[in-house]
């Protein structure tokens, strides 16, 4: 597999897993905020005002999330022939999970979810939206946890080039917890931010309604809470992580000569071709749980770290994981600081959005775009930083590619980033219709809504 064949196929799978990711993370987190609006509806009129809007967004998410998700299973064929064959045994039966969930909760619940309202009782329709919520989730973990286990192989022995699952339970276990909480919380994030920028930009031309007004008191709320969460399971992913993958811990100090550990620069102009940091700004040591424990010694003695020289061929991409790392610790506090604004600003306003400047409906924008920038970094990070291994430390990249021919590479890289462009074009053009008009009422006719 040549290098430039390596990069097209890793750019189309890419940017299917990103498009895919980000739209089961707001769909993730739409699904349970409509949960909680539905559990409210009975008694609040504007919780059941603020259901009947949002679930039409939550709805074209799904859409466009489900067809985001049919091209990446046949890249899995197409550009990673021999991934199968390797792990197999454990992608196969998350996969059929995953797609088994899709159908069993969503095809059973959905259409009674957004067409059941009126004959079914509140009851009734409230547990229906809780399946739906809990069925998203379920897809969601199954797809979560084959990705953890890529990034750290738990659960299963490798014999003759092929996977064996030896404990289910330490399969599921390992960094898939933190990582799904990464999912949720980053797609109330998402949510979150959508709705105050949605919110804000629909009373730009119509007053608001009860249910623009406890969305936009929700929303900010919730995106705080959203914020702490994705900071403390980022955290415990990374704690899980780094110590088994020290090439990524390399890079993020950076630490070029195998040694003594180096300290975690805050700054730095990488030489990657010299293998040296042309400009360097130190800061703190590197906290004692990114290291393995082969590198934590004994006796106090110095621990050790291998070097980026080292690790040629089997390195991440220096640059990215490097720039990534840095730009997500960015932009998370970038993003905690507009939230704590939007807040305080909300409050002074009686969390009123007919009173928002200009301005401040340009800042709750600002968040939104923020929020989708900090997930596609996030998650760029997770997946540059353990290059060139499509299973960490057993299984390259290089070993399972694709053996097609550049033209058809190339090919299909351009019709993808055309076809993902509609449907992203699509998705905004449809949400300033739904924008626009709202919840058009339907009035009853001999019994029929």
């Amino acid at each position: 597999m040549t290098q430039t064949a390596w990069v097209l196929s890793l750019t189309q799978f890419y940017l299917g897993l990103g498009f895919m990711l980000f739209f089961l993370a707001l769909e993730l987190g739409l699904a349970w905020v409509l949960f909680v609006l539905r559990l409210r509806a009975g008694r609040e009129a504007a919780a059941l005002l603020a259901y009947r809007f949002w679930v039409r967004i939550y709805a074209l998410a799904l859409i466009i999330g489900f067809a985001a998700s049919l091209p990446l299973l046949l890249q899995l064929g197409t550009l990673w022939p021999d991934f199968m064959d390797r792990a197999g045994e454990v992608a196969g039966p998350l996969l059929a999970m995953a797609i088994l969930t899709t159908f069993v909760f969503k095809s059973c619940f959905l259409g009674a979810m957004l067409y059941g309202q009126r004959p079914l009782s509140d009851r009734a329709h409230t547990t229906v939206v809780g399946m739906v919520a809990l069925g998203t989730s379920l897809t969601a973990w199954w797809i979560v946890v084959l990705l953890a286990w890529l990034q750290w192989p738990v659960g299963a022995t490798l014999t003759e080039n092929h996977y064996q699952i030896s404990s289910w339970a330490a399969l599921l276990g390992g960094a898939a917890p933190a990582l799904f909480g990464v999912l949720v919380s980053g797609g109330l994030m998402l949510a979150a931010t959508l709705m105050l920028s949605i919110t804000a930009q629909r009373t730009r031309s119509r007053p608001s309604d009860e249910g623009d007004r406890a969305i936009f008191a929700g929303g900010a709320r919730l995106l705080l809470l959203a914020l702490v969460l994705q900071i403390g399971l980022a955290a415990w992913l990374g704690s899980q992580l780094l110590p088994v993958q020290p090439a990524r811990v390399a890079a993020v100090v950076p630490q070029w000569q195998s040694g003594p550990v180096q300290p975690l620069s805050l700054l730095a102009w990488l030489d990657v071709p010299a293998g040296r940091n042309a400009w360097v700004l130190a800061g703190p040591p590197v906290p004692s749980g990114w290291l393995s424990g082969a590198a934590a010694t004994d006796a106090g003695a110095v621990a050790t770290l291998p070097g980026l020289n080292d690790l040629m061929g089997m390195r991440p991409p220096v640059w990215l994981t490097y720039a990534s790392s840095r730009l997500a610790v960015f932009l998370t506090g970038l993003l905690a600081l507009m939230a704590l604004v939007a807040w305080w600003r909300g409050r002074r306003l009686g969390f009123e959005p007919d009173s928002l400047t200009d301005s401040g409906r340009v800042w709750l924008q600002g968040m939104a775009w923020t929020a989708l920038v900090l997930q596609a970094v996030g998650w760029g990070h997770l997946l540059v930083g353990s290059l060139p291994y499509a299973i960490y430390g057993t299984v390259t990249l290089r070993e399972i590619g694709t053996v097609q021919a550049l033209d058809s590479l190339w090919l299909v890289l351009g019709v993808q980033v055309l076809v993902y462009g509609a449907l992203a074009l699509g998705f905004r053009q449809l949400l300033g219709h739904t924008m626009r008009y709202g919840v058009v009422p339907v009035a009853r006719h001999r019994g029929r809504a």
